[in-house]
């Protein structure tokens, strides 16, 4: 007959039983190694001792310590060579992953992060200033001679977004060769996961226009800055006013071939999981008849994650990763399905 030894411990994380089986040699009845009643109070000590010294090597005096905490189904290896398998099961939430895993962050102080988050705030709007002049001492030219487009006030807000990172975190872009030519109309659609989106989207080198609530653009210098560049601004409340957007959207694709960068999400992810997608921008790009650009967006989420009440910056690499066009308009289920896939496939 076997019997087992049960020993408690508690680690950072929370309580562990530790459980040894041991054999057990001439018990009878159904008694276990630790005793429940004061009679078996003797032979359950007898026993556990047998068990530690065995687990201890048979040194006499040694006394076993509990190893290393496992996770559930591990199998300590100088146990399994003993023929004595000591199985590590965890107390409710060990190894469990913490809220907000997949916006796992650098080890830095809260406060140092906000710190950072508040030169970050400074710098960007800092150097908005020289941006917006020039913005509108070209506008002129602008709208007179690249009207849809507005190419030439695009490159003012990447070169505004490449300073304004540049301190702060690192973007590396793969895929570039599948971005379609700036004259061809095309939909971008990436994962959303922090308000860093847009400032590292703008590194694209490409004009695009995107759909922001029309809050956004009341916020000084910022806003103005999106109206001169002719981003869309949308009432998100106003059903009349996402028919408007949608049918202007689709006139820029087809009728001007101006590239529209879609969050099919709808809005920021909290924990870092892309969630399920919207049909609008699909329906868009097939009343337009565009093909979609899948993006996926890495490490945003850890450099100024969102959701965390004030805001904190961390240092980091923040990686774009283009995906081949995908075009299926006859199949609008897939063709989400599919663009989805090719983000998930870059995270």
């Amino acid at each position: 007959r076997r019997g087992s030894i049960t020993m408690a411990t508690m680690t950072g994380r929370g309580a562990c039983a530790l459980s040894v089986s041991a054999p057990r040699e001439g018990l009878r009845g159904r008694g276990t190694a630790v005793a429940r009643g004061r009679g078996d109070r003797k032979r359950g000590g007898a026993a556990a001792a047998r068990a530690v010294a065995n687990h201890s090597g048979g040194v006499p005096g040694a006394t076993a310590r509990p190893r290393a905490l496992r996770r559930p189904g591990e199998v300590c290896e100088c146990a399994r060579a003993r023929g004595t398998p000591i199985v590590a099961s965890a107390a409710a939430g060990y190894g469990a992953h913490e809220e907000g895993a997949g916006q796992q962050k650098p080890g830095m102080p809260k406060l140092v992060a906000q710190v950072r988050a508040v030169l970050f705030v400074l710098w960007t709007f800092l150097l908005a200033i020289p941006g917006i002049t020039v913005m509108i001492l070209i506008s002129p030219f602008v709208y007179l001679f690249d009207r849809k487009r507005r190419r030439l006030q695009h490159l003012v807000n990447q070169v505004w977004a490449h300073l304004s990172i540049l301190p702060f975190f690192r973007v590396k872009i793969t895929g570039r060769e599948n971005l379609p030519p700036s004259s061809q109309g095309a939909v971008y659609v990436a994962n959303h996961q922090s308000i860093m989106d847009i400032f590292v989207l703008f590194l694209l080198g490409k004009p695009f226009k995107f759909v922001s609530k029309i809050e956004v653009f009341y916020v000084p210098i910022i806003g103005l800055a999106m109206f001169l560049t002719g981003h869309v601004a949308l009432r998100r409340m106003d059903g009349r006013s996402q028919a408007q957007i949608f049918k202007q959207c689709v006139s820029l694709l087809k009728d001007d071939g101006v590239s529209i960068l879609v969050f099919p999400e709808g809005t920021r992810s909290k924990d870092g999981q892309v969630k399920a997608f919207k049909s609008g921008a699909f329906k868009m790009a097939k009343r337009g008849a565009s093909p979609i650009v899948p993006i996926s967006l890495k490490g945003t989420s850890q450099v100024m994650p969102h959701g965390t009440g004030f805001l904190q910056s961390y240092p980091g690499t923040v990686h774009i990763t283009i995906h081949p066009i995908t075009d299926n308009p006859e199949d609008l289920d897939q063709w989400t399905d599919d663009t989805k896939q090719a983000i998930l496939s870059g995270l």
